[in-house]
């Protein structure tokens, strides 16, 4: 499946320790790609099989590489939208949280 080493995971330009925004893009993509790289392994499964090239291990772990490989570049292209999407959606709800723990607080004063 998705390979990420916690301890030489580098973005390019982005200072992952400094900055919350970052954060942020950087799980974003993360979800995209293994949204993407889930959809590339379940369409894989819709092909006719051959039976000139059997099925083996070889094969399989070939394949979950492509797969990552390609909804890697997908998810950093950025072209579906999913990751920011999914930035949105989380601070429109963190606000919302925040809202409503300032009214609690503001009703018990």
């Amino acid at each position: 499946m998705l390979y990420v080493n916690p301890i030489n995971y580098v973005v390019p330009n982005i200072d992952i320790a400094r900055t919350e925004e970052a954060r942020k893009k950087v799980a974003g993509e993360e979800m995209e790609r293994l949204f993407l790289y889930e959809l590339l392994k379940e369409m894989r499964k819709t092909v006719v099989q051959s039976k000139l090239f059997p099925q083996n291990s070889t094969k399989e772990i070939y394949y979950d590489m492509l797969h990552d490989a390609f909804a890697g570049e997908m998810a950093k292209s950025g072209q579906l939208g999913i990751a920011k999407q999914i930035i949105q959606n989380t601070e429109t709800m963190q606000k919302n949280v925040d809202n409503s723990t300032e009214s609690n607080l503001r009703d018990r004063v």
